[in-house]
């Protein structure tokens, strides 16, 4: 895992191939990010509490 997509307590995102993740933007925990999504800098999605889905082309 690169520095700004982290496991928590075990458990680690899920980032589709055609993701975009920017260099700024962390992805933490029970994530899924689906095909043809942009997550953009400075965005921090957690799920560090409950699962957190972003559904394909968002």
């Amino acid at each position: 895992m690169t520095g700004n997509i982290l496991s928590w307590r075990g458990v680690r995102p899920h980032i589709h191939d055609t993701a975009f993740i920017a260099p700024t933007a962390i992805v933490i925990g029970d994530t899924v990010i689906g095909a043809d999504t942009s997550i953009w800098f400075g965005t921090v999605v957690r799920g560090d509490v409950h699962e957190i889905r972003i559904g394909a082309r968002t």
